[in-house]
């Protein structure tokens, strides 16, 4: 397990941008695109030195991780958030098309611009890869200091075994999951303070020529799509009118409209307040209801995803009994909260421009003696035939092997070093399917398969309508908790039918990513037609590469292998841009990549990134919405 383990080792440097070459098989001629994935990188504070002339300088150099325990952070969710993008080039053709003469290694391009030529780089089954830290707030702030200074989830993490007797195994294996975002993900005291620390780790979206990073509990951040340089934290271009209102991290693809929906939760001990707002494919509120639809939720919801079908937005909440007089103390969700052993709530929304926009329906999902919490949606859809809503998730229990005692030791670093400790703390998670009939109101769930799986994922395409495979990394052993390492595939029109793929003992897949063909012919336009891509770490290395699977056949393993130049650590979610504007040549991404360095080295500049119009009073993502293609 100490293989697993070196996958929660801060990434003490960055890659600016750097053309990357299969050392195993090809990549594919028709993957083009860009690959974006998030998580967690800097487990001790403070850890990425400012630049060499800035006039602030930290206190403490780095060190390595566990040498001074008062910089480490208490659990891998906490770590600053960083974002890996891949860009594939295909055969080297430019996204206008232009065709590239090979001479020496060297392509002559057509330079659109001017209609004149200039050499370029043969990136023919090639890919340009970057990894940069989310300049945060909290980053920035612990980055002058060089040291650990938010501390909010310290008692909720458990660091000492008194601690963890005070708490149940709903608590360490949910509450602090180890593999997967856990249950308690933030502080509970409201808007912009040292307590709730937004680390943007957990997702990366791309969408109307935007990529943002997503963290439960705070503003999304706004990245440029080529360097990963921070613009800064975004409202949504003013949609979210307050920059201490929180959203959730998770966005919704509409697969069949071409819209995103994103939701915020204003939480309440008594009540909460959920928003849903949707966006076109500019990126702009939709013309109904203004994109918002608010409703009223029972008692203090913590949510933390969502999936939409083609009328609703549907959410799960788990009950929460709150201490109400530690939660006027402290608000620490560790002290203050506690999951009930009861149903779950099915809240089912009608999205903005239905009939019945804001209209919700909630009715109690099936008691079997696990409460529904914690879920992860991997697609939504109503079925055509008789209305019925299905969603497919991945259900964390509290069940599984490993004792209470040696939870304490699994809350500090060396994280999951024994597999007694990683299944102390990590929730038993299974794919199941949900399904409500709104005529009757009656929801049933059933169970795909007990195996542990992680991440689940589907073809973006069928996003919101009826999908037939999922894809999901895989536990290596079957029904017992085990961490996320091999790539597996679900047929749900023939659940006898499933794909496996395991990589070596030392080796661990991350979400697996479908990534359409590109021009693909009516072969290839099928559901598994794709590619399914993964960040594969190898632990005993302690390097990281993207392999690369037909989705068609992930039994046979990668088609290719590409080292990324360094170890990256385990991380959350994801996506895939196949537009033609994410597909980028190196130069520009290389030009890009240099400016964002230039612009960090300046001075004591490097500590702040704003992004807003001062002067007129506007962030500079609310400039594009206003003023939209003329940007």
């Amino acid at each position: 397990m100490m293989a697993y383990s070196n996958g929660y080792k801060t990434a003490f440097t960055e890659l600016s941008c750097s053309l990357s070459t299969p050392t195993f098989g090809a990549l594919p001629h028709d993957l083009v695109g860009t690959y974006y994935r998030a998580g967690p990188a800097m487990f001790s504070a403070g850890s990425l030195p400012p630049p060499t002339n800035s006039l602030v300088k930290p206190k403490k150099p780095p060190v390595p991780d566990g040498t001074d325990v008062e910089r480490m952070v208490a659990h891998p969710f906490e770590g600053d958030g960083a974002v890996l993008a891949i860009t594939f080039h295909g055969d080297g053709r430019t996204a206008g098309g232009g065709i590239l003469v090979n001479t020496d290694g060297i392509r002559d391009g057509i330079d659109e611009s001017d209609g004149t030529s200039s050499p370029r780089i043969d990136t023919a089954g090639k890919m340009t890869t970057r990894f940069r830290y989310v300049r945060t707030n909290a980053f920035t702030n612990e980055r002058k200091k060089g040291k650990k200074i938010y501390v909010g989830m310290e008692g909720t993490r458990m660091t000492t075994a008194a601690a963890a007797a005070r708490t149940t195994s709903v608590d360490r294996r949910i509450g602090n999951d180890i593999s997967s975002p856990p249950f308690y993900r933030h502080h509970l005291l409201p808007g912009l303070n040292k307590m709730r620390k937004n680390t943007s780790n957990t997702r990366a979206v791309y969408f109307g020529k935007r990529l943002l990073t997503l963290w439960s509990g705070g503003l999304p951040y706004k990245l440029d799509s080529l360097a990963l340089s921070t613009e800064g934290r975004s409202q949504l271009g003013g949609v979210v009118k307050r920059d201490d209102q929180s959203l959730g991290a998770k966005a919704a693809i509409d697969s069949k409209k071409n819209r995103i929906l994103f939701y915020g939760i204003y939480e309440e001990s008594g009540s909460s307040m959920l928003n849903i707002y949707e966006f076109n494919s500019k990126f702009q509120s939709i013309r109904d209801d203004d994109g918002l639809v608010k409703v009223k939720l029972p008692g203090l919801a913590m949510i933390y995803d969502f999936a939409v079908t083609d009328n609703y937005a549907i959410f799960v909440q788990p009950m929460l009994k709150v201490n109400g007089m530690q939660y006027m103390i402290s608000k620490e969700p560790g002290k203050c909260l506690t999951l009930e052993s009861e149903p779950s709530l099915l809240h089912i929304v009608a999205r903005a421009g239905n009939e019945q926009a804001g209209a919700m329906k909630t009715v109690p999902i099936p008691y079997d003696g696990y409460p529904d919490v914690n879920l992860q949606f991997i697609n939504a859809y109503e079925d055509e035939t008789d209305g019925r809503i299905v969603f497919d998730a991945i259900r964390s229990t509290d069940e599984g092997r490993g004792s209470s005692s040696s939870s304490s030791s699994n809350a500090q670093w060396p994280w999951a070093s024994t597999l007694s400790s990683f299944q102390s703390t990590s929730a038993k998670k299974s794919l199941w399917r949900y399904t409500f009939q709104p005529k009757t109101g009656v929801i049933t769930k059933e169970c795909i398969t007990n195996d542990q799986i992680y991440f689940g994922t589907v073809n973006i395409s069928t996003s919101g309508q009826k999908h037939r495979y999922v894809y999901a990394a895989a536990g290596c052993l079957g029904e017992d908790i085990a961490p996320p390492q091999g790539i597996a595939k679900f047929d749900l029109e023939n659940p006898s039918r499933r794909e496996n793929w395991f990589p070596e003992s030392y080796e661990f897949c991350g979400e697996p990513m479908y990534a359409p063909r590109d021009g693909g012919d009516d072969d290839n336009d099928t559901e598994d037609g794709g590619y399914i891509l993964s960040v594969l770490f190898n632990g005993r290395d302690e390097k990281s590469e993207l392999i690369v699977l037909k989705a068609a056949d992930i039994q046979s393993g990668p088609i290719a292998r590409v080292p990324l130049g360094m170890a990256i650590p385990h991380g959350y979610h994801g996506c895939f841009a196949p537009t033609d504007e994410a597909n980028w040549t190196y130069e520009e991404i290389e030009r890009r990549a240099k400016l964002a360095d230039k612009m960090e080295k300046r001075g004591s500049m490097w500590n702040e990134v704003k992004s807003d119009f001062s002067g007129l009073g506007l962030r500079f993502d609310d400039m594009e919405e206003y003023f939209g293609e003329l940007m």
